[in-house]
């Protein structure tokens, strides 16, 4: 049986839409303290069967996750990409996030400085590449979409420099 693929979903009683590509939290416990997983969405797609939707996922992993741990030069925010794939039901979905390339972390940090300290930012986050602009069309910043566009909560902004190899138990250099 074919399934039906979405490339944008829209919650029916709100206005946030996921796409394909978006980072977003998962649920991942009932307590409050438990922290949400975050995960990449790769597809969307409505189930034959029963009509639910779902979605499939490239999961990123907390350093408290993974069997090296947290280390001391550890980021906060720093979390690392995986090659684990999975799917499930889009009911899961906290929020949207966003994951960040070093120097797009840094780039935010130091708008977030300015803004906190009450000077305008003489510049966007997303960087400006000429005639494309910030959208990421030809001559922009192909990631565009997938930054903030203003200050959000820190709990909702991750840094991603490193890939996990859960089946090896060790980090590597992420080649983005």
């Amino acid at each position: 049986m074919d399934r039906i693929s979405y490339s944008v979903m829209r919650h029916e009683e709100g206005d946030e839409e996921v796409k394909v590509k978006d980072c977003i939290l998962l649920a991942s416990g009932t307590r409050r303290k438990d922290l949400p997983f975050i995960a990449k969405v790769t597809a969307l797609w409505e189930n034959p069967e029963d009509g639910e939707m779902m979605m499939s996922l490239l999961w990123y992993y907390r350093p408290e996750h993974t069997d090296v741990g947290r280390q001391e030069d550890d980021l906060q925010q720093e979390i690392f990409a995986s090659k684990h794939r999975d799917h499930t039901s889009v009911a899961c979905i906290e929020d949207k996030c966003f994951v960040m390339t070093f120097n797009e972390f840094c780039r935010y940090k130091k708008f977030c400085k300015m803004i906190e300290e009450g000077v305008t930012p003489p510049w966007n986050i997303v960087p400006d590449l000429g005639d494309g602009g910030v959208d990421g069309g030809e001559g922009g910043y192909p990631r565009a979409r997938l930054l903030p566009t203003c200050q959000v909560p820190s709990d909702r902004v991750f840094l991603s420099r490193k890939v996990y190899d859960s089946r090896c138990k060790r980090m590597l250099k992420n080649p983005i």
